[in-house]
């Protein structure tokens, strides 16, 4: 973003009147422009690169592709572009499963009037935005939760890290479930990173709080 430009929005909900609304609270703020809409996730990832916001104003309960899927596409068809999440939910899970696809702003569209302003202009700045309260509420989960709480394997991850952590080799699990080397190695990887461990101690804790070993 330019200094001294607006910060160009672009918004994306399925509902005309939150559109509309979205509009009027942002129409006389000269520090903001509006450069594009769409209604669904799939449009939005078509028109977004093309219109280039500094910021994208979207919504989480979106039809189809929801808000989630779309922010962590947008991360990668336009890598530059700021993510707000605008959402009916307020609950802390939500701002941190929007965080970490990618989001960098949420607000409550309850909260619409009074926190958008300030969320576009943090966000804008490079900063995080969320209400206090949902913040709190996430550093409190966090502190408590169990560090594989919120990571979920796909049954061929769950096959591949059980018999890793049972000592069989890459070979030994490729000839098991009939699959290449370099499949279960690829398997190996995405629950690695999803566990956020890379050792084979940290798959064999894994297996065993979650009752796959005997």
């Amino acid at each position: 973003m330019t200094a001294g430009a607006p910060v160009k929005l672009f918004l994306v909900d399925d509902h005309a009147i939150v559109r509309a609304g979205v509009r009027s609270l942002l129409s006389h703020h000269r520090q903001m422009e509006i450069v594009g809409e769409a209604e669904s996730g799939e449009d939005a990832v078509a028109r977004v690169p093309a219109a280039k916001p500094d910021v994208v104003l979207l919504d989480l309960s979106l039809p189809g592709m929801n808000g989630i899927e779309t922010a962590r596409v947008l991360r990668v068809a336009a890598p530059g572009v700021r993510l707000v999440a605008l959402s009916m939910h307020e609950d802390a899970e939500y701002v941190r499963g929007f965080l970490e696809a990618g989001g960098s702003g949420y607000v409550p569209k309850s909260s619409l009037e009074t926190q958008l302003i300030d969320a576009i202009m943090a966000v804008a700045r490079g900063e995080y935005y969320a209400p206090a309260r949902l913040l709190a509420e996430l550093a409190r989960d966090m502190a408590q939760a169990d560090p594989y709480r919120h990571a979920t394997l796909t049954k061929r991850e769950i096959e591949v890290v059980t018999q890793i952590a049972q000592g069989s080799t890459y070979r030994e699990i490729a000839e098991a479930l009939g699959i290449s080397e370099k499949t279960v190695a690829t398997y190996r990887e995405r629950a690695s990173e999803k566990l956020g461990v890379r050792s084979r101690a940290g798959l064999v804790r894994w297996a065993l709080e979650n009752h796959l070993l005997d």
